[in-house]
């Protein structure tokens, strides 16, 4: 069982660092900051963004990665009303 766990664990770092580089990689700094977590292929978003196209934009890239099976949206817009 603990070699089943190191393996998930394992399996959500990376996922985490895939998905990490599509944001870096996107050329929009402001995806840059959003904190990324994996746990079992939910991927959970937190962090703020200046707009909701922002946000719409960085859930969407987010969802292209293979091994995303869901995901949890925590990102605060913080500019728009």
């Amino acid at each position: 069982m603990v070699s089943a766990d190191i393996a998930a664990a394992r399996h959500d770092r990376d996922l985490e660092h895939r998905v990490a580089n599509y944001l870096f990689g996107y050329k929009m700094p402001t995806l840059r900051s959003i904190d990324v977590r994996s746990d079992h292929g939910t991927v959970t978003l937190r962090g703020r963004l200046p707009t909701f196209y922002q946000r719409q934009l960085c859930i969407q890239c987010c969802l292209r990665v293979a091994g995303v099976t869901h995901l949890i949206d925590e990102i605060e817009v913080t500019s728009e009303s």
